[in-house]
Protein backbone atom coordinates (compact mmCIF):
# COMPACT_ATOMS: atom_id res chain seq x y z
CA UNK A 1 0.00 0.00 0.00
CA UNK A 2 1.39 3.40 -0.90
CA UNK A 3 1.89 6.14 1.66
CA UNK A 4 -0.70 8.38 -0.02
CA UNK A 5 -3.26 5.57 0.03
CA UNK A 6 -2.58 4.82 3.71
CA UNK A 7 -2.95 8.52 4.62
CA UNK A 8 -6.20 8.68 2.67
CA UNK A 9 -7.54 5.61 4.51
CA UNK A 10 -6.45 7.01 7.88
CA UNK A 11 -8.10 10.34 7.14
CA UNK A 12 -11.33 8.60 6.11
CA UNK A 13 -11.28 6.75 9.45
CA UNK A 14 -10.68 10.03 11.29
CA UNK A 15 -13.54 11.68 9.43
CA UNK A 16 -15.91 8.85 10.33
CA UNK A 17 -14.76 8.92 13.96
CA UNK A 18 -15.35 12.67 14.21
CA UNK A 19 -18.70 12.50 12.40
CA UNK A 20 -19.92 9.69 14.70
CA UNK A 21 -18.75 11.63 17.75
CA UNK A 22 -20.70 14.72 16.67
CA UNK A 23 -23.79 12.81 15.55
CA UNK A 24 -24.03 10.29 18.39
CA UNK A 25 -22.85 12.53 21.20
CA UNK A 26 -24.25 15.91 20.24
CA UNK A 27 -27.11 15.25 17.83
CA UNK A 28 -25.03 16.57 14.94
CA UNK A 29 -24.47 19.94 16.65
CA UNK A 30 -20.95 20.88 15.54
CA UNK A 31 -20.91 24.00 17.70
CA UNK A 32 -21.47 21.96 20.87
CA UNK A 33 -18.93 19.29 19.84
CA UNK A 34 -16.40 22.00 18.99
CA UNK A 35 -16.83 23.55 22.41
CA UNK A 36 -16.23 20.22 24.15
CA UNK A 37 -13.19 19.48 21.97
CA UNK A 38 -11.74 22.97 22.28
CA UNK A 39 -11.58 23.46 18.53
CA UNK A 40 -13.30 26.00 16.27
CA UNK A 41 -16.51 24.77 14.65
CA UNK A 42 -15.14 25.69 11.23
CA UNK A 43 -12.15 23.41 11.80
CA UNK A 44 -14.36 20.44 12.68
CA UNK A 45 -16.55 21.12 9.66
CA UNK A 46 -13.49 21.23 7.43
CA UNK A 47 -12.23 17.93 8.86
CA UNK A 48 -15.57 16.17 8.49
CA UNK A 49 -15.82 17.33 4.88
CA UNK A 50 -12.31 16.08 4.10
CA UNK A 51 -10.73 19.48 3.50
CA UNK A 52 -8.43 19.04 6.50
CA UNK A 53 -6.95 15.92 8.06
CA UNK A 54 -8.09 14.84 11.51
CA UNK A 55 -4.94 15.03 13.62
CA UNK A 56 -3.85 12.41 16.14
CA UNK A 57 -4.41 14.71 19.14
CA UNK A 58 -8.02 15.27 18.17
CA UNK A 59 -8.60 11.55 17.60
CA UNK A 60 -7.26 10.76 21.08
CA UNK A 61 -9.43 13.46 22.62
CA UNK A 62 -12.53 12.23 20.77
CA UNK A 63 -11.94 8.64 21.92
CA UNK A 64 -11.33 9.70 25.53
CA UNK A 65 -14.42 11.91 25.76
CA UNK A 66 -16.54 9.27 24.01
CA UNK A 67 -15.41 6.65 26.52
CA UNK A 68 -16.09 8.96 29.47
CA UNK A 69 -19.55 9.91 28.23
CA UNK A 70 -20.59 6.56 26.76
CA UNK A 71 -20.76 7.88 23.19
CA UNK A 72 -20.80 5.16 20.55
CA UNK A 73 -18.22 5.70 17.84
Amino acid sequence: MTIARRQSDENAEGQMLLRNFCDNGFGGDLAEAALVLGRPQEELDSMINGNEAVDDDLEMKVRGIAQERGISL
